[in-house]
């Protein structure tokens, strides 16, 4: 008996081992495009065409689907809970990217530098002046920190939020670390160049001022991992269940395993996002009950680019979306086409942040003429898919309006929503 436990726990050892060191192996994708229908199966190669090979189940000759007609390729994955412990903070990039990770020591030689080790993206080593801002997870909610205004002249570039605040929040970012930041105020740590060091604990946050990002032309691809981190890069190669992008503000290569990603979205291929565009006119937003005084300024429902209206991801039905508008009921979009395009294609329904009591309903507008109407949309509803004929169309309107229970709860998503060329 012992030598046959022996022999067992053997054998499981060696499957460990093999199962820890085996190559990553290619996930099945479900890959979605603008012109043919979706292609199911394992992606072995982009080819020099600028096309993804796809061994397809059943058939002997491999799909091959062009990147820039890409919408979407799907691993069926679900996303992970995180856990502050291994994922303390939320660092958004200027380019709109979000990692969740755990601070690093960085470089000696190199204060400009910190590394964030992440559970699904390895350790990317990331400059301070590509941060936009810093929040620690268990200490504030995601989007609560206001933004800063870019444009403003400022003798310092961040602002810090700590609990409890002693000093004036208006201080340099000189050193992330692992166990905390350090911060230094001119007025207040006059010759201490090196700052003042605040532990995680203290700090909710820190707003960096940045100047406006400038966003590629090229044709970049929009990873969504599992664990809430979104990475954003020229694909450089894609086989074996790897996928290799050159970042476009890290300026570097980072290696994606596909069974760590949700989806990766593809975008400035043949087609152009609504949110990447300016709007036609004006916004026309405004509450269900419209008070005397209403000033739109004010208003705390304007539309979201590529955020619901809560501020975090656009989500319906579980499905995380990296790009659309996340509006409030009652909500009027224009788009100015010119005549410019062939197709505008959504997924359209309420955000999973919405309450129960949420009902929508999308209208859109050809020229002024009725085009599509989608009827009384729920939190429990299913995504709505559309696919509309813009040919010649100048002007595009999306309307969303309230149905029961006046604008409560109202949240809506105009999600992935795009023009084809």
């Amino acid at each position: 008996m012992k030598r046959l436990v022996t022999k067992e726990m053997t054998v499981t050892r060696l499957l460990l081992c093999a199962l820890l060191f085996a190559p990553c192996l290619a996930a099945e994708a479900t890959i979605t495009s603008i012109f043919k229908e979706p292609v199911v199966g394992k992606i072995t190669k982009l080819d020099v065409q600028g096309r993804l090979e796809v061994e397809v189940k059943g058939s002997e000759v491999p799909e091959r689907v062009p990147l820039d007609e890409v919408e979407e390729v799907s691993f069926g994955f679900k996303g992970d809970e995180r856990k502050p412990e291994e994922a303390p903070l939320r660092v958004y990039l200027v380019n709109g990217d979000i990692l969740h990770g755990s601070a690093e020591d960085g470089p000696a030689d190199d204060e400009d530098v910190f590394l964030l080790k992440g559970t699904r993206f390895g350790t990317l080593s990331i400059r301070l002046d590509t941060v936009k801002r810093i929040e620690v997870v268990r200490n504030v909610q995601p989007n609560v920190l206001p933004e800063l205004d870019p444009e403003a002249k400022k003798p310092h570039d961040i602002s810090y939020f700590a609990d409890p605040v002693e000093a004036d929040p208006s201080a340099e970012l000189v050193r992330v670390v692992k166990d905390g930041l350090w911060l230094y105020n001119e007025h207040l740590d006059e010759d201490n160049l090196a700052g003042n060091k605040f532990p995680w604990t203290r700090i909710r946050g820190v707003v960096c001022y940045r100047g406006d990002y400038k966003p590629y032309d090229k044709l970049m691809a929009i990873s969504t991992l599992r664990d809430g981190s979104v990475l954003t890069g020229v694909v450089k190669k894609w086989g074996d269940g790897k996928l290799t992008v050159e970042h476009t503000v890290l300026k570097k290569e980072v290696l994606l395993e596909e069974n760590a990603l949700i989806s990766v979205t593809m975008k400035n291929g043949r087609y152009v996002y609504l949110s990447d565009i300016e709007f036609g006119e004006k916004p026309d937003e405004r509450p269900f009950y419209l008070p005397s005084e209403f000033n739109y300024d004010d208003y705390l429902f304007k539309v979201r680019k590529d955020q619901a209206q809560g501020g975090g991801p656009l989500s319906i039905r579980g499905k995380v979306y990296p790009k659309g508008l996340g509006v409030h009921a009652i909500s009027r979009l224009s788009f100015d086409l010119n005549r410019g395009y062939k197709r505008f294609l959504a997924d359209l329904g309420l955000d999973d942040s919405a309450g129960d009591l949420g009902s929508v309903e999308f209208k859109v507008y050809a020229d002024g003429k009725l085009v599509y109407e989608s009827g009384v949309l729920r939190r429990t509803t299913g995504v709505k898919a559309i696919d509309l004929d813009v040919l010649n169309v100048s002007k595009l309107v999306l309307e969303v309006t309230a149905a029961d229970n006046a604008d409560i709860q109202d949240r809506a998503n105009w999600a992935n929503a795009k023009l084809v060329r």
